[in-house]
């Protein structure tokens, strides 16, 4: 799946590159980096399968793949924030372009680009401390862990410390303050974004439902690129942020006796990556009618060879 979800998205970043219009030139910076972003994303899933479980009042990630180090599980949650951020940066572009009444395209320069991606890698790095700090083996743990993980037979016997990034969300029936207070700092993070999100939403559909000055062909080119945005943004919605948050809250619900199976969140979060390329593909209409014009000239192409070797074979 990761492989197929990286070729997706190089096609996707070929048809930006190859068939955006000049309308769309400094928006599209944005979806490159939301490419890229999902590309280091599907990497990382490739290179550390990861596979968590939540048992009670257990939460345990641990990597079955080349990388087995817990600090790589830390960076790949961290990506899962970091792309949270692209999405809301997108939608805080579409609102200034369509409140700008002067210009219908606002430059992206390269000291803002910087600036962007500054913003991101501080964002990583926030993340990825937080999880090392805060969701890291305890030895207090191990009790728990034998007990609520028998049944696994693929689970790690050993180094648990430098493979697991986990927490109890109580020990000795007392809620464990540490991962809480860091979850609770993660749910900031991300609720300022999706704030933004919404703020950023309600004003773009505001200004198209009223706006005058602008002709009706704008107005279709730019609910079509909202729509585009929204279903970008309901995939990792569906697949990344609601299944993370429900997995690490659970386990500071005292009582209930939830038990996971270990592959549902991985399947989420492998099928992530594929979506949103997709998206972009299927609802911005210069990438789709690129993408079927290749297609058609491929086929003509493999339609021609066939017929040059009947008519040499003859």
């Amino acid at each position: 799946i990761a492989v197929i979800a990286m070729c997706l998205n190089a096609i996707a970043l070929t048809l930006i590159f190859t068939k955006s219009r000049k309308a769309i030139n400094q928006y599209r910076k944005l979806l490159v980096i939301f490419l890229i972003c999902g590309i280091g994303f599907a990497i990382l899933h490739l290179l550390t399968e990861p596979t968590c479980i939540v048992r009670e009042n257990l939460f345990d990630l641990y990597a079955s793949g080349w990388l087995t180090d817990m600090r790589f599980l830390c960076v790949y949650c961290g990506v899962v924030s970091m792309s949270f951020l692209i999405l809301a940066m997108h939608y805080i572009y579409r609102a200034m372009v369509i409140l700008n009444k002067a210009t219908a395209i606002i430059e992206i320069s390269n000291a803002m680009l910087l600036k962007i991606v500054v913003i991101l890698i501080f964002d990583l790095i926030v993340w990825t401390i937080l999880c090392v700090v805060f969701l890291s083996y305890r030895d207090v743990y191990e009790p728990t862990i034998l007990r609520l993980t028998t049944d696994l037979t693929d689970f790690p016997t050993s180094d648990h410390g430098g493979r697991f990034m986990m927490f109890l969300g109580s020990v000795d029936d007392e809620l464990n303050l540490p991962p809480f207070l860091a979850i609770f700092g993660m749910i900031i993070i991300c609720g300022i974004s999706l704030s933004t999100i919404v703020w950023s939403s309600v004003r773009i559909v505001t200004v198209l439902n009223d706006v005058q000055h602008r002709s009706s062909s704008w107005r279709k080119y730019n609910y079509q690129l909202f729509v585009a945005l929204c279903l970008q943004f309901s995939g990792p919605l569906l697949l990344l942020y609601i299944p993370c948050i429900f997995y690490l809250m659970l386990p500071f619900v005292s009582g209930q006796g939830f038990r996971s199976p270990p592959w549902l969140l991985s399947l989420c979060y492998s099928l992530y990556p594929i979506v949103d390329p997709l998206v972009i593909i299927m609802f911005i209409r210069e990438y789709r009618r690129g993408l079927i014009n290749v297609l058609r000239r491929l086929v003509f192409l493999l339609s021609a060879d066939d017929t040059t070797l009947v008519v040499s074979v003859s």
